[in-house]
Formats: structure tokens, sequence, C-alpha cells
């Protein structure tokens, strides 16, 4: 269901909405670091959410923190 909305919900990230448009492997290790502590703080169940979100709203995640998002929630698929 997620996949098929366009209303943005937020998980108390707004601070992210600054590298709008930032390209997966431009970021430095301090800000991958603030895209892991949102990651880390919320609930499993929330991860493909979140990513959904980050999507709609022109965010790439750092290429540094995909691999530890495709993990979890690969888990919750399993």
């Amino acid at each position: 269901m997620a996949a098929v909305s366009r209303d943005i919900e937020y998980y108390d990230d707004e601070e992210l909405d600054k590298w709008r448009g930032t390209p997966s492997d431009q970021y430095d290790d301090e800000q991958c670091a603030l895209f892991r502590d949102v990651l880390y703080t919320m609930q499993s169940h929330e991860v493909a959410g979140w990513v959904r979100s980050l999507q709609l709203r022109g965010i790439e995640l750092p290429d540094e923190v995909k691999d530890e998002v495709l993990l979890i929630v690969g888990e919750r698929r399993s």
C-alpha cells in the first residue's frame, strides 16, 4: 500500500530534507551517520515506509546506508 500512496509521511526526519537532490554517492561520513540515526531509532516495520517517504521527497539514501536498509527490509519479509 505504501508503494501506491503519494502521501508523504515523515518519520521525525525533517532534517534530511536539506539533502533533496543529493546523489547517493555524494554523502560524507557525518551525513551518513544522520541517516543511520534515523534508521536505527525506528521500528523495523517502519523502514520500508521511511524509504518510500524519502523517495517521494526526492532524497536518495547514501550508498553506505543502502545495504543496512536492504538487510532490515529483507529480514522483515522473511
